[in-house]
């Protein structure tokens, strides 16, 4: 029965279950107190929503203050510049936003490439201390011929 009843579980409930888990994971990256875990993508959602919400409340802010000033003012703040401040605010949140998601997903990123070079490294090494018990002919490319072979195309 409860097999049945997971499996009927609607798209609701595994959208709070993600969600919860998301929250988990923010609130134990918040207490990495030596900030070995980057957060930052998965807090962006709610830092998007709290910086959208501080746009429009600023805009309404001025918005009343217009009205204090005089019924023109205000209807002119509210019907002219504000939706044109709260669309160009929004954009700029959204424009630094993304950017630093980037940039945090390119260190992610690097640090993923640099454990795959230490592995990487480490492999090679190994090769390295096993071809050298072996006989091998070693060829040396770096020596000079010897001074014999010159003197002897008549060069002093």
């Amino acid at each position: 029965m409860d097999k049945q009843n997971q499996d009927e579980a609607s798209p609701a409930d595994t959208g709070w279950q993600a969600a919860r888990l998301g929250l988990t994971d923010i609130l134990r990256g918040l207490s990495d107190w030596q900030l070995r875990t980057i957060i930052t993508t998965s807090m962006a959602p709610a830092i998007y929503v709290v910086c959208v919400g501080a746009v429009l409340a600023l805009n309404l802010f001025v918005a009343l203050q217009a009205f204090q000033q005089s019924l023109a003012a205000g209807l002119v703040w509210l019907l002219l510049i504000m939706p044109i401040t709260s669309i160009a605010g929004i954009v700029i949140v959204r424009v630094v936003l993304e950017s630093l998601l980037s940039l945090f997903r390119i260190v992610v990123h690097m640090e993923s490439l640099m454990e795959q070079l230490h592995t990487l490294r480490g492999q090679t090494e190994s090769i390295a201390d096993r071809v050298e018990d072996l006989p091998l002919p070693r060829i040396t490319f770096w020596r000079s011929r010897k001074r014999g072979d010159d003197t002897r195309e008549g060069k002093p």
